[in-house]
């Protein structure tokens, strides 16, 4: 356990500052397409979860009213 410990420790020391400058420079914009993190879609519900609260807000749906 005491090795694992130290190698994770040792890891976060060396992760912490290559991160930072990989920020800092703005590496990624090296990298080619394939290589970056794909973005995010918005989620699409179904007609029948309509009537769900997504982040606060009542969606309008195509549904039947609610009784």
């Amino acid at each position: 356990m005491n090795i694992f410990l130290g190698y994770f420790v040792w890891g976060l020391i060396l992760a912490a500052p290559l991160w930072w400058i990989w920020w800092r420079f703005n590496l990624s914009r090296w990298l080619p397409r394939w290589a970056l993190p794909a973005r995010s879609r918005p989620v699409v519900l179904p007609p029948q979860l309509d009537a769900l609260v997504v982040r606060g807000k009542r969606r309008a749906g195509t549904g039947e009213a609610r009784r």
